[in-house]
């Protein structure tokens, strides 16, 4: 900062912390419609679900146990703020994210003052990962890089790879060399490691023996069946009804592969209970045909919708 160079930081989550947490009972709060913990925004003083926008107030003490407030833990970017800010008192900080960029120029006038030099560190989500030139910023922090690489995706590592790599490259853009430090819990991670030395070609062949040994995509197509309903029970016992129909297709697909039915990864969302089948096979014109011709045919319960994606691309 003194030569007059300047800092990219990134962290892929926002608010504080994480969730809070009880520390005489271990209560977590989380939120009424989603299977999700609740993350506390300091500056506003909320809890909020990062999936539907639910709010709730601090608590005073434990709904359960009825102890004193809770402990707050885990990293947002809010926190990094505040700890680079007490760190150099000095530098001249900005941050990124959807809780700074609401109102219509803000985003704009970020980056518009950071690219002027008013700014010595640009603190961010994933929207400053990609898409930015600016030569004066010497050094790249990337803060828990392991924030979407465990996810029940088997997407999660590529995802990983793909936003480090983006990052990384904001670093170094000017006559000045570039540096990236990673911080991670997952240092031997093939996702981490290719992207530390820029190794496409080797994260590409890495994936691809991943990918054929479990018979993912590309190797197979895959589809996706949601259930969803407000009653678990109805769900779970609709997806159980739909596989049995689905079985039979097996015995003419012989490489379908049926995986489910199971909870998805966020098993409520938005008060809707989701369960889902997984199918993987070479032959999908052949699938989507009996899959079309099971779900006209099937009544489900009240309030016990289906959804069929093919070739996802996500999974939770």
């Amino acid at each position: 900062l003194v030569l007059g160079e300047q800092v990219i930081l990134f962290l892929n989550r926002r608010g504080y912390a994480s969730f809070a947490e009880c520390l005489a009972c271990g209560h977590i709060w989380t939120c009424k419609s989603c299977s999700v913990t609740l993350t506390y925004h300091r500056r506003r003083s909320r809890l909020v679900c990062h999936h539907c926008g639910y709010e709730a107030d601090l608590p005073t003490r434990c709904a359960v146990c009825e102890d004193s407030q809770p402990r707050f833990t885990g990293i947002g970017t809010e926190q990094v703020e505040r700890t680079v800010s007490e760190l150099f008192p000095s530098a001249r900080i900005a941050r990124m994210d959807l809780d700074t960029t609401g109102s219509k120029w803000a985003h704009f006038e970020i980056l518009e003052a950071f690219r002027r030099g008013e700014l010595d560190v640009l603190l961010g989500t994933q929207m400053i990962a990609k898409g930015l030139h600016f030569p004066r910023v010497t050094l790249v922090g990337i803060v828990y890089a392991d924030t979407g690489l465990h996810l029940a995706d088997f997407r999660a590592g590529e995802r990983t790879f793909q936003l480090l790599t983006q990052v990384a490259g904001r670093a170094g853009r000017g006559e000045v060399e570039g540096e990236v430090v990673v911080q991670t819990f997952s240092p031997v991670h093939p996702a981490i490691q290719f992207a530390r030395r820029h190794d496409y070609e080797g994260y590409f062949e890495a994936e691809m023996e991943f990918r054929e040994q479990l018979r993912y995509p590309p190797f197979t197509r895959a589809a996706m069946l949601t259930l969803r309903g407000r009653s678990e029970e109805k769900v779970s016992f609709s997806a159980e009804h739909l596989k049995k129909q689905i079985e039979p297709i097996a015995q003419k697909l012989t490489d379908l592969q049926i995986s489910g039915p199971a909870p998805a990864p966020l098993l409520r969302a938005e008060t809707f209970y989701r369960y889902q089948i997984m199918l993987r096979t070479g032959r999908m014109s052949e699938l989507s045909r009996h899959l079309t011709d099971i779900t006209s045919s099937l009544n489900f319960p009240d309030e016990v919708n289906l959804t069929v994606d093919i070739d996802p691309v996500n999974l939770l």
